[in-house]
């Protein structure tokens, strides 16, 4: 029944032409959804607005009832407290010489008459449609300065009770609604049910574009809707996002895995950049060049050259193309007809440049592509990256090992960097994919992909825009539960979005926007290059917790304070240890120059991490304190690198106790590797601590940072398990 009546309101609004509801209609649409909402009658006369303000009781309000009218306040379309007969007389006059005055245009429908509610707290609760996303709820707090305070929260629809109950947490203004100078709680309950209604109804009715309730009151028990306003579509209902077919998922497959790769165009200007990239790779490699300035290049490499990729006598699975953007749609159509499953093009010049030729030439390609069913990674990329099967992007990659991060980038720079830092820091690429412009095949699709490659474990990504938005949030949903899923989001500022838009021709997502939807969507949004590495590197290497308690070792007073610090500034705790503890750390911790009040000052008492008995004692502490949910050690490698150096045996015993603790212990624990003047001799050093399963961050603010968002990601997942 009432799915039945918001399409009657909706359909009659659209069968007039009209984009805007009247405020009646609004209501009563919200009123259907199951939303409390004031009641409002409308009154074509004076003396019809005070009948229904006797039958309403005093006192009353009257508004302008008129679809053109956006802001009533604004042009004096709105009266309040009106108590008397002659007072609403008065205001029924009034409101229509201002808005005949100011609005000369407009369609008077005539005056809506409703009770004056009680006054609660005032929010704001609203759906807008976004071109990416789809709807959006929104939650904040409301009333006439909601535009300047923008202390609001958005969500993708559909909500689920978890999502409502976060938004409503998330803004700033919480603590008004928990009770504030004396004023009860509000009935977050009640405004929870409200903003479910909403997604319910924003997914029964496409054709609605914007809907603001505002004021929303909320009181102790219950809420009610005072005013509403809602727009529809122009162009109706946006379209359904594609999934991943079953034939482009299987040509991904094999482009992904490989046992041929032809490179086009490669040559000596380039220092045969994608050839030498090859030479790892365990399949055959082919050239396709008809320069024959550079075909000797070719051949001493030990490639063999053909005029054409259909002269190569064998079957093609993988095509890395770099030619010139007007040959380009030749070789996609070769690639067509030689039944290649994949081709990248590392050529530019298309959409991203922004002129006419580029366009067309791109439009060209991906048709030819997306006709056949050719999985093309591209244009303006780096492609594909499988280190297991040595087929790499750039000749400085490590290949012929398996590993379990995969990375997809938008930026062809960052994901060869990524994918070399990694090797850095202990971590190993399963896949990686630069896709550039993402003209056929977008990061969902390869979102898609990575979710259900066994190989992968945790996955990484940089992006700059998303094409089919509500398709990579419902991805994201299904697989951060199983997979953690790191999101790096560049062009969130202005300047950042102009780059954007000039580096991959990327449609830009408003940065409160993305981080609702990362948010809600159980991914982890970092922040920097460094914050996405320290991330995956903390959930490759360490446990899983949930707490927020963290128990701190340095070796000195400074590093105690400036560690607790950042821990503190990321949003976790560093409580008081147990009593129990305090007894056992007094037994033997040596308080001259140092202290155990949590930071442990402990560099006397642990000999800066020699006495390695003393600091498994320590270690054993933490372990055991149910204070404490997570463990992060100040080795002072800047103090003693040298002595690393100088005496290996001395970081081997350290690297023994602190292994053997990190393996038992079921509690996250790293270590912060602050090199300061031995950036060159910690190289060695960190690469040790990797191997042994220890996670290490350069500073202690990353090292808390990233803490941070891998603890919350548990919990996230841990509470909707």
């Amino acid at each position: 029944m009432a799915d039945a009546t918001a399409r009657t309101i909706v359909q009659h609004a659209k069968e007039q032409h009209r984009l805007a509801l009247t405020e009646r209609e609004a209501k009563a649409l919200v009123q259907s959804a199951g939303i409390p909402t004031v009641r409002t009658e409308l009154a074509r006369t004076a003396d019809e607005a005070i009948t229904l303000a006797r039958d309403m009781g005093f006192p009353v309000a009257l508004k302008i009832s008129s679809a053109d009218v956006a802001h009533k306040s604004d042009i004096g379309g709105v009266q309040l407290n009106l108590a008397t007969e002659a007072a609403v007389r008065r205001a029924f006059h009034d409101i229509v010489t201002a808005v005949r005055t100011t609005q000369p245009a407009a369609a008077i429908e005539g005056i809506s008459v409703q009770p004056m509610a009680q006054p609660g707290v005032e929010v704001i609760i609203g759906l807008t449609s976004d071109p990416q996303f789809g709807p959006l709820i929104m939650f904040g707090l409301g009333g006439v300065h909601v535009e300047v305070l923008k202390d609001v929260a958005f969500r993708v629809a559909p909500l689920r009770p978890q999502d409502a109950a976060d938004m409503i947490r998330e803004i700033s203004g919480f603590p008004l609604l928990t009770g504030h100078r004396g004023q009860a709680a509000v009935d977050l309950a009640a405004l929870e049910q409200a903003l479910l209604s909403l997604s319910a109804l924003a997914e029964a009715q496409p054709d609605i574009q914007e809907l603001d309730l505002n004021p929303v009151f909320a009181y102790e028990d219950g809420c009610l809707v005072v005013d509403a306003h809602v727009v529809l579509h122009a162009g109706g209902p946006r379209a359904p996002s594609r999934p991943l077919s079953d034939e482009t998922r299987a040509a991904l497959a094999r482009t992904f895995h490989p046992r041929t790769v032809a490179v086009v165009g490669d040559k000596r200007a380039m220092n045969y950049l994608w050839l030498r990239s090859q030479t790892t790779f365990e399949g055959k490699v082919y050239s396709v060049q008809i320069d024959e300035r550079e075909v000797q290049g070719i051949t001493d490499l030990g490639v063999p050259n053909y005029p054409s990729l259909e002269s190569i006598p064998d079957e093609i699975d993988y095509v890395i193309t770099a030619v010139p953007r007007q040959v380009a749609p030749h070789i996609v159509a070769e690639c067509v007809t030689k039944k290649v499953a994949g081709v990248m093009l590392f050529t530019s010049g298309f959409s991203e440049v922004h002129d006419e030729e580029g366009q067309r030439l791109e439009q060209r390609v991906t048709k030819t592509a997306r006709e056949a069913g050719l999985a093309l990674i591209g244009p303006n990329c780096m492609g594909i990256y499988h280190p297991k099967i040595g087929l790499r992007n750039y000749p400085d990659l490590p290949a012929g090992e398996p590993g379990s991060v995969g990375f997809i980038g938008q930026s062809g720079t960052h994901t060869i960097t990524f994918s070399m830092a990694a090797a850095s820091h202990g971590l190993r690429i399963s896949k990686a994919v630069s896709f550039g412009n993402a003209t056929v095949l977008d990061a969902s699709d390869y979102l898609d992909y990575l979710a259900h490659d066994d190989e992968t474990e945790i996955i990484g990504i940089y992006l700059e825009g998303v094409r089919e938005g509500r398709r990579f949030f419902s991805l994201l949903r299904e697989v951060t539960p199983h997979k953690p899923v790191v999101i790096w989001k560049g062009g969130q500022t202005e300047a950042g979005q102009r780059a954007t838009s000039s580096h991959t021709g990327s449609l830009a997502v408003p940065a409160t926007v993305w981080a609702s939807m990362v948010r809600q969507a159980g991914a982890v949004s970092a922040s920097s290059f460094d914050e996405l590495l320290d991330v995956i590197k903390l959930l490759r290497f360490t446990k899983p917790a949930t707490g927020d308690g963290v128990g701190l070792i340095a070796m000195t007073g400074g590093p105690s304070v400036s560690l607790t610090d950042a821990c503190a500034a990321a949003g976790l705790r560093v409580p008081p240890l147990s009593p129990a503890s305090y007894e056992e750390l007094s037994s033997f911790f040596n308080v001259i120059g140092g202290s155990f009040q949590n930071p442990l000052d402990s560099g006397h008492t642990i000999g800066m991490g020699q006495r390695t008995d003393t600091l498994d004692r320590l270690l054993s502490i933490l372990d055991r304190d149910p204070h404490i949910d997570a463990i992060v050690m100040d080795t002072g490698a800047g103090l003693v690198a040298g002595q690393w150096k100088a005496r290996p045996q001395t970081l081997t015993t350290l690297l023994d106790t602190l292994s053997r603790f990190a393996t038992h212990s079921a509690k996250p624990f790293l270590v912060v590797l602050q090199p300061f003047a031995h950036e060159a001799s910690l190289l060695h050093a960190r690469a040790q601590f990797h191997q042994r399963g220890i996670a290490t961050v350069a500073t202690h603010e990353r090292a808390a940072a990233a803490l941070r968002l891998v603890t919350d990601y548990h919990r996230a997942h841990s509470a909707s398990a």
